[in-house]
């Protein structure tokens, strides 16, 4: 199963474990660390993620999140292609372009999951990937 996490979920386990369902979600994040580890999950990196990752303002969450996607088996680059197809999503659905970015960047690498925390987007999404929350997963 070849899956993308959006940084909205590799920032996950340093949000506030008290509110919400983030302690839940971070708990997540490291399940699929071990099926990534186990083999079971293959992971997708993509330039879009790394962009994000390296204007990160918090030292501790840029290296965590570097470790977890040394383990990826696949990496997409960013090309025209993907680019134009971004630029229609932000038109189309009205998100935000680097959501975009991410987004296209996922369908590119013609992934299985896309796996965020940014519950707006996986309301706005209208197109052929499976787009889910992270407590989603446990029930897949």
């Amino acid at each position: 199963m070849k899956v993308y996490l959006d940084n909205s979920f590799l920032n996950r386990p340093f949000d506030n474990p008290e509110a919400g369902v983030n302690k839940l979600e971070s708990e997540v994040l490291i399940l699929i660390n071990k099926l990534v580890k186990n083999g079971k999950v293959n992971l997708v990196n993509s330039s879009i993620i790394e962009y994000e990752n390296s204007v990160n303002p918090f030292p501790d969450r840029k290296l965590f999140i570097s470790e977890l996607l040394k383990q990826s088996t696949t990496h997409q680059n960013l090309n025209q292609r993907i680019k134009q197809r971004a630029e229609s999503m932000v038109v189309e659905m009205h998100i935000g372009p680097i959501d975009g970015l991410h987004l296209a960047s996922a369908e590119e690498a013609k992934v299985d999951l896309f796996i965020t925390c940014d519950y707006n987007l996986i309301k706005k999404y209208k197109g052929d990937l499976k787009i889910i929350a992270p407590l989603q997963f446990l029930k897949l």
